[in-house]
């Protein structure tokens, strides 16, 4: 991380020095260039570069902290990738009030490609290995236990996890218990069992009423035949 912040202010440093205007490395593709950019890339923000720098290192601060509970290496270069540029465009921004971009493509794939330096490398490098990361890689136990960054994983993997067991809850469902936002885990554990717990009373009921039949019917029987006989010995 240090070394690629020391390598980016390096290599500025002597770009600044040295390079007036372009020196065309491959003719009509690629430029060493000196160019101040005041804003960010692309020339978004112009001339809002103390809040970028502040932005910088405040941004850095937070991805310190999710690399101080993490043990995965790879996350962690990742990471401190990340941090390295951020934190060497934003010690420009702080100190000379622009960012010195050295790095140019012409033509890359027919597109004038934007300028860019060291640090710009070391974000882009850390953002894609953050996304391979959690493609490739994240399965395994990226954070320390009981931290902040942890525990919110594992919540958001159980509650993952319980959706997927539970394919009846939706925020359609008959139930109103069964929905993504329920907060009681045994009701949602339960939910979707509802209508299959309906079905057993609908059929106890039904067998009732038809015993019920049954034995009015036969009682109605028992009647007619006690008065029939009745009158035969009248």
């Amino acid at each position: 991380m240090v070394l690629m912040v020391v390598a980016d202010q390096v290599t500025k440093a002597v770009i600044s020095a040295n390079v007036v205007g372009e020196i065309p490395v491959i003719k009509d593709f690629f430029d060493i260039v000196c160019w101040h950019n005041t804003g960010a890339a692309w020339g978004i923000f112009d001339n809002a570069t103390l809040v970028l720098g502040i932005f910088s290192f405040v941004f850095s601060a937070l991805i310190l902290l999710v690399y101080l509970q993490t043990d995965a290496g790879f996350l962690k270069l990742s990471l401190s990738l990340i941090i390295a540029g951020a934190v060497g465009n934003g010690i420009d921004r702080i100190r000379l009030g622009y960012v010195v971009d050295f790095l140019s493509f012409d033509n890359l794939f027919g597109y004038q490609f934007p300028a860019f330096n060291v640090a710009d490398i070391c974000v882009t490098g850390g953002c894609i290995g953050i996304i391979i990361f959690l493609l490739f890689m994240s399965k395994k136990q990226a954070f320390r236990r009981d931290t902040f960054c942890e525990r919110l994983l594992r919540e958001k993997t159980a509650e993952t996890g319980a959706n997927r067991k539970n394919p009846k809850c939706s925020e359609n469902y008959k139930n109103p218990q069964c929905s993504e936002n329920y907060k009681d885990s045994k009701s949602s554990e339960n939910c979707g069992q509802t209508e299959e717990n309906e079905k057993p009373e609908e059929n106890e009921q039904s067998e009732k009423n038809e015993q019920s039949e049954v034995k009015g019917q036969s009682e109605a029987n028992e009647q007619s035949e006690e008065n029939k006989q009745s009158k035969n010995n009248e």
